[in-house]
């Protein structure tokens, strides 16, 4: 099976959870949360990792989240702001 580039928003329960079983897969996954601690939470380092606002197309952009094949947004408090992240 072919090794995708993951992009990971939010960095909760859920997505440190998915973001520890794809990079234990070997996957290149780019992670992104506007809190620091929530980096931390990660058991296995990301190919990349970055604090910022997901609804800032140009953040994104600039942490290279339009050349992934896959991005999971795991927004989970705030409904409205994970539809802007889409």
């Amino acid at each position: 099976m072919k090794n995708l580039n993951y992009g990971i928003i939010g960095l909760g329960k859920f997505g440190s959870v998915v973001a520890d079983e794809l990079i234990a897969g070997g996957h290149t996954v780019i992670v992104a949360d506007k809190d620091e601690e929530a980096l931390k939470s990660i058991q296995n380092p990301p190919s990349y990792a970055y604090i910022l606002d997901s609804t800032n197309i140009s953040a994104l952009k600039e942490a290279g989240f339009h050349d992934v094949e896959v991005v999971i947004v795991s927004i989970g408090e705030n409904v409205e702001k994970s539809i802007l992240t889409l």
